[in-house]
């Protein structure tokens, strides 16, 4: 009995420090992310509830089991074996991280509490600090000069503080609505307000259209305090904007340049990474080159003579100015640590076969979304779980949405992130 509750404890423990650890950055994240699933598999031998679980989840253990059997099968018939194995095979952890969210927040109930209010605390730390750099170009932890515009707070140089916050709102959003928590509306919308801002901060563009996405999602479906909201944002951007004008560039001066250099909202430089990994799945189609393939491959004669060839087609169609020739012919080839697209990315690393899994995610997050999402609108009083499995519904979609740029789908810290929205969601699927 004693060692139960030990057990639960340290479950209690992970949970509210994950908000934070996902802060310090990979390591700690990764490696309570192990600790949590051996935790998992202890809870169930230990009680003897693994068979009832597996009935409770049996498709969906079936789904993530092949994934991951596919992963390793595909790293046999990769470009270089080791390297894709190194990636591979661990990504067991996190299928057994899943379904150790899933498990232990549908149990224990009062995980959900802590783990939104350890959120809360976390983005208030975010917003002291970051406003601190903003106002007064001062880091006074790591004491580095402070990006011109774009704020990274405790994150430092991963310029991701917007990534953090706008993946991890929707899952937050939820938890008042799952343990029926007093005031839940009010919270939610000044955490809404602190969550905006610091988008805003970090300059991220990808940040603020999921940002954007997971607000129109949630009023929505609340149909309240929408008022309050857009004046308290109003405000908010017009200080920010009076005291520091140049935060407008990330968001609407680079977008409009990079739109009238070649008609395109992406970078000239992500265009060359999707254009790399294009080729690379023309040349193998059903399988691609393996996992971690794209950083390896895209330096080939083959590719960067593909990417000259583009380069001049791409001049030829501009005005032929000395600028945007220096735009143009700025990158030699289109390497990268990955393509800055999901799907390219699966495409090229694990072919047609691959990527079926990432479609079959995303339609079947996409369908349940719009289920729930009207069933909420069209009730006057929508049920608390259905408001709850539609904002986890929208995060997950937002992350998987073809059309957007993004990181890599295997970086550990964005993999730990995303499944968390999985886990949240199978944690919910038992509950009426």
């Amino acid at each position: 009995m004693k060692n139960k509750i030990n057990l639960i404890n340290c479950v209690f423990v992970i949970i509210s420090l994950f908000p934070f650890l996902l802060i310090s950055g990979p390591f700690l994240t990764d490696l309570f992310c192990v600790v949590l699933g051996l935790l998992f598999l202890l809870y169930n031998f230990r009680n003897q509830n693994y068979q009832n679980f597996f009935k409770s989840y049996k498709s969906y253990i079936y789904f993530f089991i092949i994934f991951y059997l596919y992963l390793n099968i595909n790293s046999l018939f990769s470009f270089n074996p080791k390297i894709s194995f190194a990636s591979s095979i661990p990504f067991l952890r996190i299928v057994l991280f899943i379904f150790a969210i899933a498990l232990f927040f549908s149990k224990f109930k009062n995980l959900y509490k802590i783990f939104y209010f350890s959120f809360y605390v976390s983005i208030c730390f975010l917003f002291i600090d970051s406003s601190i750099q903003y106002f007064f170009d001062i880091d006074i932890f790591t004491k580095k000069d402070v990006h011109p515009n774009r704020i990274s707070s405790f994150f430092g140089e991963e310029l991701i503080m917007g990534s953090y916050v706008s993946r991890m709102l929707p899952i937050a959003l939820s938890c008042p609505f799952l343990i029926n928590l007093k005031n839940r509306h009010l919270l939610n919308i000044a955490m809404l307000i602190i969550s905006a801002i610091l988008v805003m901060y970090s300059g991220e563009r990808l940040a603020a259209f999921y940002f954007i996405g997971t607000c129109i999602i949630y009023f929505s479906i609340i149909k309240k305090d929408i008022l309050k909201f857009m004046i308290a944002i109003f405000i908010s951007i017009l200080i920010i904007i009076s005291y520091k004008p140049n935060v407008v560039e990330r968001f609407y001066n680079n977008t409009v340049s990079q739109f009238n250099q070649l008609s395109s909202i992406l970078s000239y430089r992500h265009t060359l990474h999707i254009k790399t990994a294009y080729d690379l799945y023309l040349d193998k189609k059903l399988l691609g080159h393996g996992l971690k393939s794209f950083r390896y491959k895209c330096s080939d004669e083959k590719y960067e003579k593909l990417i000259k060839i583009k380069q001049l087609s791409d001049f030829k169609k501009s005005n032929k100015s000395k600028e945007i020739k220096d735009y143009i012919y700025e990158y030699q080839n289109g390497c990268n640590t990955h393509p800055h697209n999901i799907y390219i990315e699966h495409l090229s690393e694990l072919g047609l076969i691959g990527i079926i899994f990432l479609v079959l995610m995303f339609l079947y997050a996409s369908i349940n979304l719009v289920k729930y999402s009207l069933i909420c609108i069209f009730n006057k009083e929508p049920n608390s779980i259905y408001i709850a499995k539609s904002l986890i519904l929208s995060g997950i979609v937002l992350q998987l949405f073809p059309l957007t740029p993004s990181g890599s789908f295997f970086n550990n810290w964005m993999m730990i992130i995303f499944n968390l929205s999985i886990g949240f969601y199978f944690s919910t699927l038992k509950k009426r």
